[in-house]
């Protein structure tokens, strides 16, 4: 699972972001590691929702919801790493949006962590 799941977000992430800036010097290697952190989140995502739709204890609905969070940030982060100063959400930029998430994200895991089941 895990191998597909990094197969599946750099094969979903190839043509639109990878190889526009393959020859960006080290720009590349920043796109990399948010791939790299997106394919993470996606697979630990995936299996915490299995665990959880096998187990069904609320802790791990928690803890998927707070993953999928993440995924969304590095979402976020991709596309203002490579489009920079493309997208504006009004005042609020990329790039805060992406700190609110990993802020409810963590809040979430928090939860999920203090949590008596």
């Amino acid at each position: 699972m895990f191998v597909a799941s990094i197969l599946g977000v750099i094969g979903i992430l190839f043509l639109p972001i990878i190889i526009p800036n393959l020859f960006h010097g080290y720009h590349i290697a920043h796109i990399f590691l948010h791939v790299g952190g997106i394919a993470l989140a996606t697979f630990l995502t995936v299996s915490a929702a299995y665990a959880y739709a096998k187990i069904k204890t609320k802790k791990l609905a928690i803890t998927s919801i707070a993953f999928s969070l993440f995924v969304a940030s590095e979402i976020i982060k991709i596309v203002d790493v490579t489009w920079p100063y493309t997208f504006y959400l009004g005042s609020i930029t990329l790039e805060q949006i992406s700190h609110m998430l990993i802020i409810g994200m963590l809040g979430i895991f928090s939860i999920g962590v203090f949590r008596r089941d």
